[in-house]
């Protein structure tokens, strides 16, 4: 009361103060960082082991499974998993959240430091962190009008300049070829003069260098002199001279033919189906998206200005799917308002008190913002959201001031200055402690989620303070502008409001249904008890998922080949998918990227479409199916594609022998195939291929002078040539490669014929101190705490199918040492689900102390808590009704319900009990009913239709939330009805005739 006083004595003061509060909050919104998601952090480690050369089942035997030997002792390790591919091993660990990251990265880093020393030679581990930023950011496709080597050009004048940009992280560039000079070796020639290919490289690389030779003095100048052997032609490098066997010096030429080749395309690059250089950037942990746009932009610029013949084009840009998705939260919020603006005037008639109660949506939002941004919270979807989901509570303290200004004033005999401004003291003083309590309580279900570390916590706390921090300006506002604007503007509650009439006919009506209801009390106990029970377990059978996606009208499908499949077969298949892409009238373009046996493509839909992303997405599923000997995966790109199923259906195997879990696998699989009800049946050990083993014999090997890695690293030079040196030319550095003619080394017969060169000087043939074979081997092999793991995925066609599958295909193949697991998204949706059930138990504790403190009675408080699980039967069917999943929004709009569903019931119960002072029970219960009708009613309404802008999803984002909205709109629509007519019955069943004594101390 002390500081509607100080507003009502001193409203210059406090004009000044509220400008203060708009230029501070208009600056703050200014300011503010803008982002799609809150960062999110993942407690997790990933060690990456390059061993080029090295197969997957090498890679694991001698990389991977030592790392994993190492690293499983460590502290606060949660899980471990790991990949072991062709010439790469991963070992990712998950910590435990509330680990300190910065200690487990120095305590593993040591531990790979001296494990390093163990591994082969040529290994060397790297520890990065993971981040929410592994995607592009940004995707550009660069064309110019005369360069003939776009890639090297591209390679060596813009990513630098890229490169360069503080905020960017990494920049790739992928598509078309580079030029090199080839030295193809003649295998005559060098047993003919006894050259190794080392000598060759050597002399190539000795060169190319510039040797410091000292200094001389020219006059008044001191000189650095250098003595260069560099080679700046290719006639330079024939005639590089190489020492032969015998001593004797032959030129390059003698030996090798040289010339300028197209190195062979290692990846492709399209642009709506035109050839081109992409490039993704990725932007530092620290920097925005917009940052890097805005940075990225300019030197795009720059480095068109500087050659008129270069285009670079923005294929993919993060920052404006940001904005565009922000201008949907904000389009949303007008909406909110302007809804709650007309609910306000409907049911005052005087547009003085509804501009009074709408003051309060601005001044609450500004000041939400100068703590928002003080707090460092960002702008994103998730706060705006919540900022949206504050407008129609922001007006609720302010309506039930105003309404009792207006019963105050009428109770009062003076309309002049002084009985206004005892009006609005008195009135605002009367419903203090309900707008108090009723704000807190809405504000307690929050205190859980602070304490919550897994996703859910980074994801929703600054929904949470947000929504504390609207509602605590709104209760503010309201117990200062509200009664200021009412002594300046005195409006006048008029008797012609469209809905005055309605309400007293509905009061009357009321008054006839209250009667008859609580003559029927245990009766109308007994229906509402078992509506909650049919409800709840109806509920159990609802569709969940950890997150719902939002419509970004993008489109992805990621292509996964055999190992060492011919360029012309991958290419064939990439042109079947992305005929299915082109063709699509949806589309409004698209980029193709392919390397390294995997590709993607990436669909940007239009706007105007007449599908959904995911209906695009599960159309092109279909349409791909029948693409052979790839794995395809196609699903709609999201910001939360990491907390989404990629495929309907996932089961993972388990098992400590890797042959008996893939005849599992592949039987399991075969099955599977041939079921009418699910397709795109896949297998994560499906592209396997046909590799050339070398075996060496240590014995053997050993008798001649050489080691296994020895005569591994000959058999690669010979195989995949070796980069000597460098040459420039017209200021571009070309690779100069040591290669054999590429027909040399193709057939078993050939890589036995294998000359290698012994350190003593002699020569022995490969298949003499080795066993040379083909044998099958994995694209990749995976394993989880070191258990071997193979997934396998599906598409349904008929509606889940998931228990038929589990029952009919896995229970019946797994044998007493493979076991099925639970997939990474189903645990993740477990640990979250959980935590937010623990959070929404701790907030119904919480309310409940609340209240008990303002009654000063704990029955009081456990009957309007009574409200709350009737409430789940209105947000349990409206989520029924619109087709709406049980996600983590949807849980969070459950904490949110339990916050504001009581507040009806608390103004009703303080309403009973003073109307019990004077009045026998039956009518207190009845006239306090019909007294809040209006109050509940616009407070209600506000609130729910205000919502009705994000249950629609309105634009690419609106899915996200959706789900917090529809819960809410439900329970808050049933609570009107629990708070006016079961409240009621349960008030006169737990408190009987008893009047209420209360101390007057």
């Amino acid at each position: 009361m002390g500081i509607t006083k100080f507003v009502l004595k001193r409203p210059v003061a406090t004009v000044m103060a509220l400008l203060c509060l708009l230029v501070f909050g208009i600056s703050s919104v200014f300011s503010a960082t803008l982002e799609r998601m809150p960062e999110t952090d993942q407690p997790m480690l990933i060690i990456m082991a390059p061993y080029s050369g090295a197969g997957p089942e090498d890679v694991c035997e001698l990389v991977t499974e030592p790392i994993e030997d190492e690293v499983s002792t460590l502290e606060g390790v949660k899980s471990m998993s790991s990949s072991s591919s062709e010439g790469r091993a991963m070992v990712m660990l998950e910590y435990d959240y509330g680990t300190d990251m910065d200690e487990a990265y120095e305590n593993l880093k040591k531990k790979m430091d001296s494990l390093e020393r163990k591994l082969p030679d040529d290994v060397e581990t790297s520890v990065m962190e993971m981040n929410n930023n592994s995607s592009a950011t940004m995707s550009l496709t660069v064309a110019h009008d005369s360069e003939p080597n776009l890639y090297d050009y591209v390679d060596q004048k813009v990513v630098p300049e890229l490169k360069k940009i503080s905020s960017v992280a990494d920049v790739e560039a992928m598509g078309g070829s580079s030029e090199y000079i080839r030295i193809e070796l003649q295998s005559e020639k060098m047993a003919q003069y006894k050259v190794t290919v080392d000598q060759i490289t050597s002399a190539l690389s000795t060169a190319s260098l510039a040797y410091p030779s000292g200094d001389t003095v020219a006059g008044n100048l001191e000189l650095s002199v250098s003595t260069s052997m560099e080679n700046d032609t290719l006639d330079d490098l024939k005639r590089v001279p190489i020492t032969t066997g015998s001593g004797k010096i032959v030129y390059l030429e003698d030996i090798a033919s040289i010339y300028e080749a197209e190195k062979t395309r290692g990846s492709i690059s399209r642009y709506n189906g035109q050839e081109t250089i992409s490039i993704s950037i990725k932007k530092q942990q620290s920097s925005t998206a917009m940052e890097v746009s805005k940075a990225v932009q300019k030197a795009v610029a720059s480095l068109e200005a500087a050659d008129d013949g270069l285009t670079i084009t923005v294929a993919r840009d993060t920052a404006d799917t940001i904005l565009s998705s922000l201008q949907d939260v904000a389009v949303t919020m007008v909406l909110a308002v302007l809804i709650s603006m007309a609910i306000i005037f409907i049911f005052f008639g005087d547009y003085k008190a509804s501009l009074i109660v709408g003051s309060s949506i601005p001044t609450s939002i500004l000041l939400s913002m100068i703590l928002m941004t003080s707090a460092g919270f960002s702008l994103n979807v998730i706060t705006m959201s919540a900022l949206v989901l504050g407008v129609g509570m922001m007006v609720d303290n302010s309506i039930v001031v105003l309404e009792s200004c207006f019963r105050a004033t009428a109770e009062s005999e003076d309309r002049g200055l002084l009985g206004y401004a005892k009006a609005a003291l008195g009135g605002t003083g009367i419903v203090v402690q309900s707008i108090l309590g009723s704000t807190v309580t809405t504000c307690v279900v929050f205190i859980p989620l602070a304490f919550l570390q897994g996703m859910t916590g980074q994801m929703f706390k600054p929904m949470g303070y947000t929504i504390v921090f609207c509602m605590m300006s709104s209760l503010l506002s309201a117990m200062t502008v509200v009664p200021l604007c009412y002594l300046m503007y005195k409006p006048k509650e008029t008797e012609r409001a469209p809905m005055n009439r309605p309400v007293v006919h509905m009061q009357n009506l009321y008054r006839k249904i209250m009667g008859k209801l609580l003559g029927h009390r245990w009766i109308v106990m007994g229906v509402s008890v078992v509506i909650v029970v049919v409800t709840v377990i109806l509920a159990s059978g609802m569709e969940s998922e950890l997150m719902t996606a939002d419509d970004t009208g993008t489109v992805s499908v990621t292509i996964e080949t055999r190992p060492g499949i011919l360029s012309e077969q991958a290419e064939d298949m990439l042109n079947r998918a992305e005929a299915v892409v082109k063709a699509d009238h949806n589309v409004e373009s698209y980029m193709l990227r392919y390397s390294n046996n995997s590709g993607t493509i990436t669909g940007y839909l239009r706007d105007d479409r007449d599908m959904s992303t995911d209906d695009v997405a599960d159309k092109w599923k279909k349409e791909m199916a029948d693409i052979d000997n790839c794995t395809i995966t196609v699903e709609a790109s999201s910001s939360m594609s990491f907390m989404r199923r990629r495929t309907d259906y996932e089961v993972i195997l388990h098992g400590t022998q890797y042959d008996e879990l893939k005849e599992v696998s592949d039987k399991i699989v075969k099955e599977m195939t041939d079921r009418d009800d699910v397709i795109n049946v896949h297998s994560s050990i499906e592209n396997t291929a046909p590799i050339v083993t070398v075996k060496v014999d240590p014995v053997m090997a050993a008798a001649e002078g050489l080691s296994a890695s020895r005569i591994g690293s000959m058999v690669k030079q010979m195989l995949s040539g070796v980069e000597a040196t460098t040459l420039k030319v017209d200021g571009q550095e070309i690779s100069v490669m040591v290669e054999y003619p590429e027909d040399e080394y193709r057939t078993i017969d050939q890589l036995k014929g294998i000359i290698l060169s012994k350190p003593s000087g002699g020569y022995v043939a490969l298949e003499d101190v080795a066993e040379i074979y083909f044998k099958d081997s994995p694209s990749s092999i995976s394993k989880t705490d070191k258990s071997y793991e193979i997934t396998i995925t599906a598409d349904y066609t008929q509606g889940n199918v998931k228990a038929a599958i589990d029952s009919e295909v896995i229970s019946p193949n797994l044998t007493g040492t493979i076991t099925t697991g639970v997939n990474s998204m189903d645990r993740m949706m477990q640990e979250e689900f959980s935590a937010l059930y623990r959070a929404i138990a701790i907030a119904v504790f919480m309310v409940f102390v609340v209240m008990s403190a303002q009654f000063e009675s704990p029955k009081f408080s456990f009957m309007v808590m009574t409200t709350i699980p009737f409430s789940l039967v209105g947000s349990f069917g409206l989520l029924k009704l619109t087709g709406v999943t049980i996600s983590m929004t949807s849980l969070l709009g459950f904490l949110i319900l339990i916050g504001t569903v009581v507040n009806n019931g608390i103004l009703y119960v303080d309403t009973v009990n003073q109307y019990r002072m004077t009045m026998d029970l039956k009518t207190s219960l009845i006239e306090a009913g019909a007294t809040r009708l209006r109050p509940i009613l616009m407070t209600s309404l506000t609130t729910i239709l205000s919502m009705i802008p994000m249950a629609l999803a309105m634009g690419s984002s609106g899915s996200t939330t959706q789900g917090l909205a529809v819960v809410n709109i439900g329970g808050l629509s049933a609570g009107i009805l629990v708070a006016l007519f079961l409240l009621p019955v349960y008030y006169a069943l737990m408190n009987g005739d008893r009047k209420r004594i209360v101390l007057d101390l």
